[in-house]
């Protein structure tokens, strides 16, 4: 291969190298973001379900100032600062105990410091004012607050239709967790769950999983349709089964990639499907668990860059996915005065030795072969300060929570966590969204997470995010292979 092959080749992944490189300055923080927005979806759900009916009939706004901080160094020691002002203010309405109403309005402010460094310079997007400013907003339509409101006696059965901008976490986030226009309906018979949803990812909230595709940061529409059936009947368990699909609306979108001298026209469709089971339960007082597996289908195109061709492009073709992941976990209460808590999880995602990048169309899967990365618009957390995604990726993590001086009135809220991480490939010839080299040791590396939380009263709340990842040098290019950090203080004001 001549040497001018040989340079446009490199200039030609240009677009997929830099964003892998690069990838601590925004995803990270964006990371960090999507555990936020998970923990606060969750919380909100639950505080939904369990209001009472009495309570129903009101009419409450109020709000959040949340002051951050972000250090983050990358894998070239290459040190970022992110400072974040973010205020939220809501409405919340309920009517007649049937009819529920909820909007909020999110005012955050990214100021980044690079140092003077052009090469980590965020995107223009990532800077100044955030979009969207109507972050949530959503009505839901409740059968049963209305039957409940005058009747003694609760019946076995409830339809539940909303409908809104919301946070979606489909199971238990591992094919979707991210803001979306939703419909969802919710019929309940007895011991029986059904759930149908109806959704469209929502706008500059979504990053795609297909990097190389234009706008894949600003401009990603993918419709999801999807139901899901849980089983309520039994006491300490609660299996279901679902099936998703995501209808790609971005297909069929083009973009020249390469170089001037040797352009490579490239065009985008991913559809799939998601076929998953899992359940979440309790095995005894003390020991809860969580799992889910899912099976994904569907069609792709193929890679648009071939290196032996003497133009370096290619006919794509439509070819098959079949991809899987899964997740398991076990979280140990030890019911004492600290509320201490043992956690051991490990998360698995197949993925494909024919890409050289796991989620990319330019790079992706080779002609003549189906497409076996796992990819999804969920998120399943594995760590501050690496962070990969599921596809060819074997996780295991262990770790504890406790409160620090539960007899301690002033200090009683004070919760330490730590959580290691063993970063491992499925198969040592296929990508991660990390750039790595392809082959060698299996082993990426390890990382610790410690996270301090302290709750000084009713309206204020301190939060300190810490983790270091350890690589192991030999899986990485020679500019790639540093320590890297991520590290956040930040406090919020409620009112």
């Amino acid at each position: 291969m001549t040497n001018g092959l040989v340079i446009a080749i490199i200039g030609a992944l240009a677009g997929v190298v830099q964003y892998a490189s690069a990838q601590n300055v925004n995803a990270l923080a964006n990371n960090l973001q999507r555990q936020l927005n998970s923990e606060d979806a969750q919380y909100r759900q639950d505080y939904f379900k369990e209001t009472p009916i009495s309570e129903r009939m009101i009419l409450d706004a109020g709000g959040t100032f949340r002051y951050a901080y972000n250090m983050i160094q990358n894998s070239r020691s290459q040190s970022q600062y992110l400072t974040t002002p973010d205020v939220r203010l809501f409405l919340r309405a309920e009517l007649d105990g049937g009819l529920r109403f909820f909007g909020r309005l999110r005012f955050l402010y990214n100021e980044w410091d690079t140092n003077g460094s052009r090469y980590l310079d965020p995107d223009a997007k990532e800077r100044g004012w955030q979009n969207p400013i109507g972050e949530i907003y959503w009505g839901e339509f409740d059968l049963a607050g209305f039957t409940h409101a005058s009747q003694t006696e609760r019946t076995n059965f409830n339809l539940v239709v909303k409908g809104g901008r919301n946070y979606i976490i489909w199971g238990q986030g591992l094919v979707l967790s991210n803001y979306m226009y939703a419909i969802k309906t919710e019929l309940t018979l007895g011991d029986l769950g059904v759930e149908g949803m109806f959704a469209q990812t929502a706008g500059q909230d979504t990053v795609d999983w297909d990097t190389s595709r234009p706008g894949f940061d600003t401009d990603t529409s993918r419709i999801y349709s999807g139901m899901k059936v849980d089983w309520k009947g039994f006491s300490n368990h609660k299996p279901y089964v679902f099936a998703l699909w995501q209808t790609d609306q971005n297909g069929g979108q083009q973009n020249t990639l390469g170089t001037s001298t040797f352009p490579i026209p490239t065009t985008f469709n991913y559809n799939s499907g998601y076929l998953g089971a899992g359940s979440v339960g309790s095995l005894g007082a003390n020991l809860v668990y969580r799992g889910e597996f899912v099976y994904e289908f569907g069609s792709t195109l193929t890679d648009s860059l071939d290196a032996a061709s003497p133009t370096l492009s290619q006919a794509q073709q439509k070819t098959e996915i079949s991809a899987a992941a899964g997740i398991a976990g076990l979280t140990y209460l030890l019911r004492d005065e600290s509320d201490t808590r043992l956690d051991i999880s490990v998360l698995a995602g197949t993925g494909d030795k024919h890409r050289l990048d796991s989620g990319t169309t330019f790079g992706g899967i080779e002609p003549k072969n189906h497409d076996h990365s796992f990819n999804s618009l969920g998120y399943i957390n594995t760590g501050f300060a690496l962070a990969p995604d599921p596809a060819n990726l074997v996780c295991p993590s262990a770790g504890f929570s406790t409160n620090l001086l539960p007899s301690v009135s002033w200090a009683r809220d004070l919760r330490l966590g730590m959580t290691g991480y063993l970063f491992t490939k499925m198969d040592n010839e296929a990508p991660i969204n990390i750039l790595t080299r392809p082959g060698g040791s299996n082993l990426v590396g390890g990382e610790v997470d410690t996270t301090l939380d302290w709750r000084i009263n009713s309206d204020i709340n301190f939060n300190i995010r810490y983790g270091i990842f350890m690589p192991n040098s030999s899986v990485f290019y020679q500019d790639q292979g540093a320590i890297r950090q991520f590290f956040y203080v930040g406090m919020t004001y409620a009112f």
